[in-house]
């Protein structure tokens, strides 16, 4: 099965040519840090060149826009102008969240490049942004029969242009040169099929915990089912917290980091016997929230499993930093009846011992885009 760089080769949500490079960074511009990395190599045999983890000095989920942008850009300015003469100077970078529309739809039966020709016309009745706000693009992934018509089954996208326009001026005014522009949720399946055991034919559910975002996908063989994004997310917890004990964002990180979810009787009593009330509380502040985020993977699960009694979902693999809430694993297994891991989107990459385990969840939309390559935008 290919990969999802080959099925989707020429899906790019705005035409970049600035020059060819054999190897790009993936920059993952998150709303806490910017998380970077490069592989060299080719499917099947990558490893890792470069890579780097920058937090934003101020991380509170407050930061204004045009702030968290002039972090950002300064951040990555710094890197790159540490960097050796010679390094790749070409950047992959992706969009999230609520300006991005992810679509399964089935148009007329096409040609691709008549489709082309008519995508803007044909995708209006599903993109609720006006068409000239947004850059669009598709790719067709089977064709269907429905009603007697010959139809073709397509993944539409669009994205409006102010933030990819935003996002082009950080990474152009750090020196890098942009080459494709993604979508978080297909950086994320990217990273999957780099890591994945081809011999096994599985669906697996792919939930990416961010600080705004959290971002799912459902894969079945390489292919995408189901994308969503959903702003249940990291600094939702972080929220939580701050409220309910009257700290600042830097007090509720530290609580968050060396907080636990007593998700069972026995976990809370053991809490109790142990009269540790500060858990029992920042678990108490916490639980709702997660539940949140639990009946939205729930209803991605369902949507799917809806669609066939043939369907069914393997596992469940977490990644992104609040994935790392203690005891998560075990609720999200409990409640959805499903085997959860942690997802290591560099178990397969060699020189990955670079990064520690506990920060290679964060990097899973970086490698992701790191795999992909000038010559994709073609």
């Amino acid at each position: 099965m290919a990969s999802l760089a080959d099925k989707f080769k020429n899906f790019n949500l705005e035409k970049l040519r600035f020059f060819k490079a054999k190897e790009a960074i993936g920059v993952d511009l998150g709303s806490t840090s910017i998380k970077l990395v490069q592989l060299k190599g080719s499917p099947g045999r990558w490893s890792l060149a470069r890579w780097a983890y920058l937090p934003f000095a101020n991380s509170a989920p407050d930061v204004a826009g045009p702030e968290r942008k002039a972090q950002a850009s300064n951040l990555l300015r710094d890197y790159v102008g540490k960097q050796k003469k010679n390094a790749a100077r070409s950047a992959v970078f992706s969009v999230a969240g609520n300006s991005v529309i992810v679509r399964y739809v089935k148009f007329p039966k096409m040609s691709p490049a008549d489709l082309s020709k008519m995508i803007q016309i044909e995708a209006e009745p599903y993109i609720p942004f006006a068409i000239p706000e947004v850059n669009i693009d598709f790719h067709i992934l089977q064709d269907v029969v429905e009603d007697g018509q010959k139809k073709m089954e397509t993944i539409l996208v669009a994205a409006k242009k102010e933030v990819i326009s935003s996002r082009l001026e950080v990474v152009q005014q750090a020196g890098l040169a942009p080459v494709v522009i993604d979508v978080d949720a297909f950086a994320l399946q990217n990273a999957y099929d780099i890591n994945r055991n081809p011999a096994v034919k599985e669906t697996v559910l792919l939930v990416h915990m961010g600080a705004s975002v959290t971002t799912m996908a459902i894969v079945d063989e390489g292919v995408p089912k189901v994308v969503r994004d959903v702003f249940i997310a990291g600094n939702t917890l972080t929220k939580a917290l701050m409220r309910n004990f009257q700290c600042d964002a830097k007090q509720a990180e530290e609580m968050k980091a060396n907080a636990m979810l007593l998700a069972t009787p026995e976990e809370r009593e053991k809490a109790m016997s142990e009269q540790n009330k500060e858990m029992l509380q920042m678990s108490t502040v916490m639980l709702p929230v997660i539940k949140d985020l639990l009946a939205e993977v729930q209803r991605s699960l369902d949507f799917y499993l809806s669609q066939g009694p043939e369907r069914q979902v393997a596992r469940v693999l977490l990644s992104g930093g609040a994935c790392r809430l203690h005891n998560l694993i075990t609720y999200f297994g409990h409640e959805l009846r499903l085997p959860v891991e942690i997802f290591d989107p560099l178990a397969r990459v060699e020189g990955a011992q670079a990064i520690s385990p506990d920060l290679r969840p964060l990097f899973s939309v970086a490698v992701g885009l790191a795999t992909r390559r000038d010559g994709d935008s073609e």
